[in-house]
């Protein structure tokens, strides 16, 4: 079959989706396999656009699978957290930090900084966004939608090719 699909009613088309569904061909496992390798260039340029001098943030960029309801059906992408994944401050870089106060968290505890010094706070000047994330979907998103649909077409077409008009 060729790029474009075509079918003369509706029937057809509730047939092979019928199908799909029943076959378990779009499950959510070949569903979350889809949108994994939709994601891929998405991935790799928000880690060519993460600030290099932290290296644990590019390479805890990646898939998330989704939670709650529909969670099969869900990939998240970004800065992963836990085990061996250090993107804890993903989301300070890409969208930065207003100055603000940092107290020491016991009462009448202080803070440690360089050179033996102890304060009970400190005033930290905030710090610049620096977006890797966004600037990386929306120059990856029309590729990632083309791969989706790539895949799809694949499946849906052979579908196709299985039923009998």
């Amino acid at each position: 079959m060729g790029k474009n699909l075509s079918f003369v009613g509706i029937e057809e088309l509730s047939q092979v989706l019928d199908g799909l569904a029943g076959d378990k061909k779009l499950s959510g496992k070949v569903v979350r396999g889809i949108l994994g390798k939709a994601a891929k260039p998405i991935i790799q340029k928000a880690q060519e656009l993460a600030p290099k001098e932290d290296g644990d943030l590019q390479k805890s960029i990646g898939t998330i699978p989704g939670r709650g309801q529909g969670k099969g059906e869900q990939v998240y992408v970004g800065p992963r957290r836990g085990g061996r994944y250090k993107g804890y401050a993903g989301h300070l870089v890409e969208y930065g930090t207003a100055p603000h106060l940092i107290r020491a968290k016991a009462a009448g505890g202080q803070l440690h900084l360089r050179g033996n010094v102890f304060v009970e706070q400190v005033h930290h000047p905030g710090a610049a966004a620096k977006p890797f994330m966004r600037p990386a979907f929306d120059s990856k998103k029309d590729e990632a939608i083309g791969i989706i649909k790539d895949e799809c077409r694949i499946i849906i077409e052979s579908e196709f090719k299985s039923i009998k008009f």
